[in-house]
């Protein structure tokens, strides 16, 4: 909790910080009074009486003074750390900090239970910022003592209050005393459902661009989308494309938020802010729809069913603003053992014999067996949920919540790749490793980085909901946080969810790192629970994707002859081909016998637009366009489907490309299309990480991933795509020809990444890592500026980024 605090508020002169030593010492921490509380006095809460002691202690803790006492115990004679700070060209600067003085004041709440361990959920919470005072002693030897300086004690200590501060009334710490005393795994997610959220169109709102003088009459229809999140945390969650110069937007997009007992305990309320765009000045809130989140769970409408809905925008104090919001929501809460056996009688007559045998303790102060019946109630739940933990998720109920959990790795090791192979095992040497947790290619969470350590401690975990486990992998990917290099893999664990949930729904267990530069295991949890929802198989797809198209394209006899000669532009965000007129009618691609593919980003969020192009003189005329939302077609199924062919008539085209609408421009004809959607990243992606870092790491993993899989198939799509046959290595000694020195280049072309990746090559030297590092932060700086200037040109789609642990 330290490290996290001081690295966020390090400055640049130091980029690292560890605490290397943590020890009570011998001075042992006083209680300096304890006392018994009743109900009134737990800040409203209501315990029933015998089930949970609520207690309140004032503890202290005074250093020891130094002298002949001091002399005998030795420097570490009161509680204290080693922290080391990391700066630039490899100094560390190592600070010894004691705890000279505590004073601090808590409350807690212990259930009891009447079986072993005796003790379930606590909940503790300080009365107050705790005293805490800190005496810091730089060690740095023949070096500039920057760090004896008052500052560093004010620094340290700001950063023990932040981390401590963390659960100062009215915050909280809850631990489940039950599964830490009996070594339990964690077996369920800490999300109890899920909010399914479909946001559908919007119209009658005010226009956000009405005092824009400088815009045309018909640019001033506003630039409209929907965020998504909770009232009192404030932050947006999820967000809607934009929809650019619209007065009528149909989004048509569904968005997933995970409900815990957070949420719950806060009473939040569910709030939809329907937003205008602007490029050059803050976006302008056009209104909201706020609902609670307990009429959502609790009414029959809504609960595990979805529900469409119409509400009036109104203002943040409550006035009624122009406009309506269309929208649906549906919670779904986690599938009970009824949906997943048919018959649980014999659970309730196991519980009822322990009960008989007197292993559970009955209360005699309720003579009508109120209190057994509760206790037989919470036991018939611990089973249920033992028996589902125990199963194979059900393939009946395929959308669930995934938790994971990164626990340690052990035996982390370096190789040294210019030095025989040998291992980096010195403590200086050690890597400073991180997690990043990528969920169906795409980067769901990273946790903090712990710094110059062979055994690093992480504890951390993220739940998400999973549209589909069967079709579900996880990729944990450890890299080496490093100065001035781009921060290398050390190896990568890949999860499929179908295989590693075969026989039961969670796993705990240590996986080998692979693929990267260096060794270790690392052990994590998983666990899913399905929920009660039964989305559609169009939801059930990847948010990332390739788009095949069949190489042919029909045309109906109703299409205008005119339309039947343009060449045909298909495209979607991120990439473009084009199909010319055959004589034999439609259209085909440039090679024949192979299909046209796309990469697709954004799957829910955007289409395939058909462009019918003519060629004049001057600038090509569009006459008419087709589209096909790829939210309305599943994963890996051919699909053949006809295409309604509008009029380019006024701004036709420019509102059907982000409008998923029905009734944008005049129908004068169809065409027919077979396509197929690919879930995952491809090689037709591989343009699109030039100019997106994150993308680019994952592209990385997925390599890597793929490289050190132990069959050597490769998909298809991860060859090229300039060219669908792979290149054949020479084998033997290089025969001296032309031929074999255009095949060795080409070889080593395919292999390279592979071998920068392991730092072999050209990059087994650092110096040469640096300049790679430069290279691409001055990459990274451009790509920046240019995302900045086209932001002030063209709107850009709101992205909300990773979650981290920090």
């Amino acid at each position: 909790m330290l490290e996290d605090s001081l690295q966020a508020t390090l400055p640049k002169l130091i980029h690292g910080v560890r605490v290397a030593d943590i020890g009570q010492g011998s001075e042992p921490l006083r209680i300096l009074g304890i006392r018994s509380l009743n109900a009134d006095e737990t800040n409203g809460m209501k315990p029933e009486d015998g089930d949970f002691v609520n207690l309140e202690l004032a503890v202290a803790y005074k250093a020891r003074s130094a002298g002949q006492d001091a002399r005998r115990t030795g420097p570490s004679r009161n509680a204290h750390l080693l922290v080391e700070f990391y700066l630039s060209g490899g100094i560390v600067l190592p600070v010894w900090v004691e705890l000279t003085g505590l004073v601090a004041k808590t409350r807690l709440r212990v259930q009891l239970m009447p079986n072993p361990p005796f003790l379930s959920i606590m909940t503790l919470t300080l009365l107050g910022q705790p005293k805490v005072e800190i005496h810091c002693t730089p060690l740095a030897k023949n070096f500039l003592n920057i760090m004896d300086i008052p500052g560093l004690s004010g620094w340290l200590q700001n950063a023990i209050d932040m981390a401590v501060g963390q659960y100062v009334a009215p915050r909280s710490l809850n631990l489940n005393l039950k599964t830490l005393l009996a070594g339990k795994e964690k077996t369920d997610t800490d999300a109890m459902g899920v909010v399914i959220v479909t946001l559908k169109s919007a119209e009658g709102y005010r226009n956000g661009d009405e005092g824009k003088f400088w815009l045309s009459k018909k640019q001033k229809r506003g630039d409209p989308y929907v965020s998504v999140g909770w009232s009192k945390w404030g932050k947006p969650l999820c967000s809607t494309r934009i929809i650019e110069n619209e007065s009528k937007p149909v989004w048509e997009e569904t968005m997933m938020l995970l409900v815990t007992p957070v949420e719950i305990h806060a009473r939040e309320r569910l709030r939809l802010q329907l937003w205008d765009s602007d490029r050059f000045s803050a976006d302008d809130i056009l209104g909201t729809v706020e609902t609670s989140l307990h009429d959502i769970i609790e009414s029959s409408e809504t609960s595990n069913q979805s529900t469409a809905r119409q509400d009036d925008l109104v203002a943040s104090d409550g006035s009624k603003w122009p406009g309506v919001l269309r929208w649906a929501v549906g919670y779904f809460s986690k599938t009970s053992l009824e949906h997943h056996l048919k018959d649980v009688v014999a659970i309730n007559e196991t519980i009822d014999q322990e009960d008989e045998s007197g292993c559970t303790a009955k209360p005699e102060r309720d003579a009508e067996g109120i209190d057994t019946r509760e206790q037989q109630l919470k036991d018939l739940k611990e089973k249920e949920d033992e028996i589902i933990a125990s199963s194979k998720p059900s393939d009946e109920w395929l959308s669930g919540i995934l938790s994971v959990s990164i626990e340690q790795i052990t035996e982390l090791e370096v190789q040294k790749v210019r030095e025989g192979g040998a291992l980096e095992t010195e403590d200086g040497n050690s890597p400073s490793p991180y997690c990043t947790i990528i969920i169906n290619h795409q980067r769901a969470y990273k946790t903090r980085t712990k710094m110059k350590t062979r055994k690093p401690y992480f504890n951390a975990s993220t739940e998400r909901f999973i549209k589909n486990w069967l079709d579900s992998t996880v990729i944990i990917a450890v890299r080496d946080a490093r100065v001035h290099e781009t921060d290398p893999l050390l190896g990568v664990v890949v999860l499929p969810l179908q295989k590693l949930f075969k026989h039961r729904s969670h796993i705990t267990d240590s996986f080998p790192l692979i693929g990267g530069i260096g060794y270790g295991r690392l052990r994590l949890s998983l666990a899913f629970r399905s929920v009660q929802a039964k989305l559609p198989r169009e939801l059930l797809g990847w948010d990332i994707c390739t788009l095949e198209i069949q190489p042919r394209i029909e045309a109906s006899t109703d299409l205008p002859a005119n339309l039947a000669s343009c060449q045909l532009i298909a495209e979607t965000l991120y990439g473009r081909r084009k199909l010319y007129p055959h004589p034999d009618g439609g259209w085909k691609a440039t090679i024949e016998s192979r299909s046209v593919c796309l990469a697709v980003k954004n799957r829910y969020a955007s289409c395939l637009f058909i462009q019918f192009r003519k060629r004049v003189l001057g600038p090509d005329v569009i006459p008419a366009f087709s589209t096909l939302w790829l939210k309305d077609i599943p994963d890996g199924e051919e699909l053949t489907t006809t295409l309604a062919v509008r009029k380019n008539v006024n701004d036709a085209l420019t509102r059907a490309r982000f409008n998923a609408s029905n009734d944008i421009g005049e129908l004068v004809g169809s065409i027919v299309v077979k396509v197929k959607l690919w879930p995952g990243l491809s090689g037709y992606h591989r343009y699109m990480a030039d100019k997106d870092a994150s993308l680019a790491e994952v592209m990385e993993v997925m390599d890597c991933a793929e490289e050190s899989h132990d069959d050597n198939e490769r998909d298809l799509f991860y060859e090229s795509d300039s060219s669908a046959s792979s290149v054949s290595s020479t084998s033997g000694s290089l025969d001296g020809t032309i031929d074999g020195i255009k095949n060795h280049f080409k070889d080593y072309q395919k292999r390279k990444g592979e071998l920068h990746r392991k730092h072999r090559g050209l990059m087994q030297w650092k110096g040469v890592r640096s300049i790679a590092w430069l290279g691409r932060s001055v990459e990274n700086k451009a790509d920046e500026l240019e995302h900045k200037l086209k932001g002030k040109l063209k709107h850009q789609q709101k992205e909300m980024g990773i979650e981290k642990e920090v």
